[in-house]
């Protein structure tokens, strides 16, 4: 990619090793803020089940892990979210996707993150490794405190896009080719809109779909 492109990371599993909204759960219950510990695995275990197979609700995902939010302000949320990102997720980037950043960066590229995951974790991320943007889903707020439930549109499959869009238009980045980054079949609508889709570690769909379009495949460590 030689002339300036809006160069577009996923984060869980392509530049993290590991879900950061799920290792978000075990931070909670280790907080005390899960009331039904229990229930609340065994309802996440179906939920990841359905999300590997692309047929998530993301709505249903996203209200198990908003409950224990809820009524909390965004200031004490994200004050422990940003020390749960410094101490558990930093460490867990890969080190080649930390390189990649780091070379796009200096070539003149536009970086933004975009991710299924809640914006109080992917943002402190993004700031962290140096992105220009970074887009998760919001959750909803009323008089500064969680109600439980996320904004939509979510970006999540086919809402990335839109997301996508709106920066751009945003940030008057419309007219630059765009590069997506990616390790999920549930991005195969960014992928396939994107002038430059690659599958980063890919899982088993991605990485079919991906032989078969002839898509860039990344390996990262």
């Amino acid at each position: 990619m030689k002339s300036p492109h809006l160069v577009v990371f996923d984060l869980d599993h392509t530049l993290l090793n590991g879900d950061s909204s799920e290792l978000w759960t075990g931070e909670m219950a280790r907080l005390g803020w899960i009331n039904d510990i229990d229930s609340f695995q065994a309802k996440h275990r179906i939920l990841m089940q359905t999300y590997a197979t692309g047929n998530l609700d993301m709505e249903a995902y996203l209200a198990l892990n908003l409950a224990p939010l809820k009524a909390r302000s965004y200031q004490e949320v994200a004050a422990v979210a940003e020390r749960f990102v410094k101490a558990q997720l930093l460490d867990r980037l890969y080190e080649q996707g930390l390189d990649l950043v780091r070379r796009l960066r200096v070539d003149g590229h536009h970086l933004l993150m975009i991710s299924a995951s809640e914006a109080f974790l992917v943002e402190p991320v993004a700031q962290a490794i140096g992105f220009d943007g970074v887009i998760g889903i919001e959750p909803e707020l009323e008089n500064n405190c969680f109600t439980g439930r996320p904004v939509l549109p979510m970006s999540y499959q086919a809402g990335k896009i839109h997301h996508c869009q709106r920066y751009a238009e945003a940030m008057e980045l419309s007219d630059l080719p765009i590069a997506f980054y990616s390790d999920s079949h549930n991005d195969i609508p960014l992928l396939e809109v994107a002038d430059y889709p690659v599958a980063v570690n890919p899982n088993a769909h991605l990485a079919e779909v991906a032989k078969t379009r002839g898509w860039p495949v990344l390996r990262l460590v």
